[in-house]
């Protein structure tokens, strides 16, 4: 049997758990993202809100971005294509 070539002290511990700390998969949920961004009281909020109606956190702040985009587009102008034709 060889023997290896680098000793397993507390240095190499600790540097191989360095490493893998280092290349652990980042979260790229963006409702993670979105969480970091959110203030606290707001995300209390909405996981009462979860727990009372039994829903995800994501599917409660999914369903209001839609339900605010929607409502936004309701109030933007309408055009039609002779009016935005640039002459």
């Amino acid at each position: 049997m060889t023997k290896p070539n680098f000793d397993l002290n507390d240095d190499f511990v600790k540097g191989a758990e360095d490493r893998a700390s280092e290349h652990k998969a980042k979260p790229r949920d963006n409702l993670v993202m979105l969480n970091s961004r959110v203030p606290k009281e707001l995300r209390d909020r909405l996981k009462f809100a979860a727990l009372i109606h039994d829903r995800s956190n994501g599917s409660i702040v999914i369903e209001a971005l839609e339900n605010w985009l929607n409502a936004a587009e309701s109030k933007e102008p309408k055009s039609t294509a002779f009016d935005n034709d640039g002459l």
